[in-house]
């Protein structure tokens, strides 16, 4: 099944395919700004634009002009024309003012035409997540050489890791005083999106480089940022702004080991002028309010380097500014094999967990990732979820979380010792596994044991789609009715309601009310995969609140639906779900008897549900949101029940077939690692 990710890497290759061709010959240093603003004016105009608006028109205007192959000169212009005017509009995510311009007629004739030509072809932006699209360019530009590499673009998995181990929350002030193209705000908005309007947020943004910052607004505003603001400004001047000490989180990733001037004693002592990394941890500890939390990217030299960075450290480590450091591999960044480490500091008690008020947690995660030929090494989100599993097992548990090879909490008197280091490398050993070939054994044992049992499940799917062949030959004479049609002219033998229903409010379900996992889960959008649900990440309330949401509580075969984000996207209820809540951001529809869950599933994440859900969809440039009354319009094909069972038995068959793929590829990179440890045991 094809899935926005799917939908928005296609479309990214066709923009990038049908700009190549013009990158010879000709300056290219604006050319991704101009598409951005592309992207941003296209998903503007398609969702707020009314024929009678003068943008929308200079928008049609010059997609009919690409379309015919018309002088890229007055394609151009017009696409002026339409940024201009559709800046003055409320709504639109960049604020208007007399610079705001796009591209230049002489450079960007020549590829425009092909680019916006090649933006409306097929379904375009519709069931895509521009989001997506423009992160994608972003690594295409930065992988191709097309624009500098270093602090410029931060790839996305150490994006994500950055922010993933900060978890902030709806409401949090975020900054970040290095920004380059803004690839690690924009990551923060994606992880809050998932958790709630990204408008409830204050990002704070600021470039080192002038040329990033139109950059950054851009990347922002397609992530869903309102009107950013980002400005230019270097870590001295930053350290003297009188208003420190306000963001809740701050994530980075600024520039290496570069020379500074005019630096002013903070809290911590004087760093080297010669290298600016202390000066960046110290500036970004200060930007920290009481109880605030940061991840910044570092040199893996920083948590080893003598002299006075070397007092520097032992000072923040004695004064509990540092709460853990993580080694990443080499090979991340585009143009250089540096190691880097990700350091998080946390500023006062409130940041630091009171049972480990002592200590900093050290993972060792050099051998996370993948890499193919000579790209650069991709963190994947099972490398980032790891991670960040453990960065809060140790802040939020008592658990044990020492691992040879991996992680280990270590007390601040042996870090201190050690010189103030804080090198993963030197506390977390990797030890020789004792008996590594029975371990090998007895994984080899539980893959055969999981190799049958998929290939056996394969073969009864394969009989279930079989068994469909002559239905498909015959074609399914199906009667078209509206969502809410079908909810509100049938019923159920059981005596349940049948009902189409939009989640609590956010005054239902606070931030506040959420528990540990004794509680009852919680379904919100980022729960919910076309495989099912998923438990990772997901939150609990108490029994009793449960209870006063009690019409918000799921039975077996309600199926619950994404109203944001990747539209169609929903799950099934079973038998473990039961009891639990449908969040904010979900809608549940319990079906009558006349309708088979599983079969109204499948066709919600069909290609055509999702593109009428898209079109039909509102909401911010990075996050579409369905209403309630729209989802309720949309149109479902019914044949009868038995066909409808048998639709969804085959859908659900592909379903648990998917799962167990996981799980099987799970056991294999579990053996891998056994394996290594039984060639290595001595």
């Amino acid at each position: 099944m094809i899935t926005a990710a799917d939908r928005a890497a296609e479309l990214a290759e066709r923009l990038w395919q049908a700009y190549v061709p013009y990158r010879r010959g000709r300056g290219t240093a604006g050319d991704l700004e101009a598409m951005l603003e592309i992207l941003v004016l296209a998903t503007f105009a398609r969702a707020e634009g009314r024929s009678e608006d003068d943008f929308a028109k200079w928008w049609r205007r010059a997609s009919v002009e690409a379309a015919y192959g018309y002088s890229g000169f007055s394609l151009v212009a017009d696409l002026r024309r339409a940024l201009q005017d559709a800046a003055r509009h409320p709504g639109f995510p960049l604020a208007w003012s007399a610079d705001l311009d796009i591209g230049s007629a002489r450079d960007d004739a020549s590829w425009m035409p092909a680019f916006v030509a090649a933006l409306d072809r097929g379904p375009g932006l519709a069931g895509v997540s521009v989001a997506d699209v423009c992160e994608l360019l972003l690594q295409r530009h930065a992988a191709e050489g097309a624009l500098p590499g270093g602090e410029f673009y931060t790839p996305r998995g150490v994006a994500d890791l950055l922010v993933d181990l900060v978890d902030p929350r709806p409401g949090d002030r975020i900054m970040d005083p290095a920004c380059g193209a803004g690839s690690v705000l924009a990551a923060a908005a994606r992880y809050l999106a998932e958790r709630g309007p990204v408008g409830d947020n204050s990002f704070e943004a600021y470039a080192v480089d002038r040329s990033n910052v139109s950059l950054a607004m851009l990347d922002l505003a397609l992530h869903g940022v309102s009107a950013p603001r980002v400005e230019v400004a270097n870590p001295a001047m930053l350290l003297q702004d009188r208003n420190l000490g306000r963001a809740d989180r701050v994530v980075s990733n600024p520039p290496f080991n570069q020379r500074i001037d005019g630096w002013e004693r903070g809290r911590f002592i004087v760093p080297p002028e010669s290298s600016a990394n202390f000066a960046w941890l110290q500036l970004v500890w200060s930007q920290l309010r009481e109880g605030g939390i940061a991840a910044v990217v570092m040199p893996a030299r920083a948590a080893w380097a003598g002299g006075s960075e070397a007092l520097v450290r032992r000072q923040m480590v004695a004064e509990g500014a540092v709460l853990g450091v993580i080694a990443l591999p080499a090979h991340l960044f585009v143009g250089t094999n540096i190691a880097v480490h990700v350091w998080v500091l946390g500023r006062g008690r409130q940041s630091r967990p009171a049972h480990r008020s002592d200590s900093v947690i050290l993972i060792d995660a050099r051998s996370a990732g993948s890499r193919s030929s000579d790209r650069p090494r991709v963190l994947s989100g099972e490398d980032v979820g790891r991670i960040a599993e453990r960065f809060r097992r140790w802040s939020v548990t008592s658990e044990e979380v020492d691992e040879p090879g991996f992680s280990r909490s270590v007390a601040f008197a042996e870090l201190i010792e050690n010189a103030g280091s804080l090198d993963p490398r030197t506390y977390v050993q990797v030890k020789s596994v004792v008996g590594g070939a029975a371990d090998l054994n007895a994984a080899l044992g539980d893959f055969e044991v999981c190799n049958r049992e998929t290939s056996e499940l394969g073969v009864e799917l394969a009989q279930v789609v079989s068994a469909q062949d002559q239905l498909a030959r015959d074609g399914v004479q199906c009667r078209d009715l509206l969502l809410k049609d079908v909810v509100s002219t049938g019923a159920r033998a059981d005596g349940r309601p049948v009902r189409l229903l939009a989640g609590p409010s956010g005054s239902l379900v606070r931030a506040q009310d959420y528990v540990g996992a004794d509680g009852v889960p919680v379904v919100m959008p980022k729960d919910i995969s076309d495989a099912g649900f998923n438990v990772d990440d997901i939150r609990y309330i108490s029994e009793q609140h449960a209870e006063r949401l009690g019409r918000f509580r799921l039975n077996r075969g309600d199926v619950v639906i994404a109203r944001r984000g990747d539209l169609g996207r929903c799950a099934v209820v079973g038998e473990e779900q039961l009891g639990w809540v449908c969040g904010t951001g979900c809608f549940v529809v319990s079906p009558p008897d006349s309708v088979d869950s599983h079969y109204l599933a499948a066709f919600l994440r069909s290609p055509g549900a999702r593109e009428w859900l898209a079109t039909h969809s509102t909401g911010s440039l990075a996050l579409q949101t369905i209403s309630l009354k729209a989802l309720g319009a949309l149109p479902v094909a019914l044949p009868d029940l038995d066909i409808q069972q048998s639709i969804g038995e085959a859908m659900a068959g592909f379903d648990t077939y998917e799962r167990r793929l996981r799980d099987q590829l799970a056991t294999v990179r579990d053996i891998r690692s056994k394996a290594l440890n039984s060639f290595l045991a001595r």
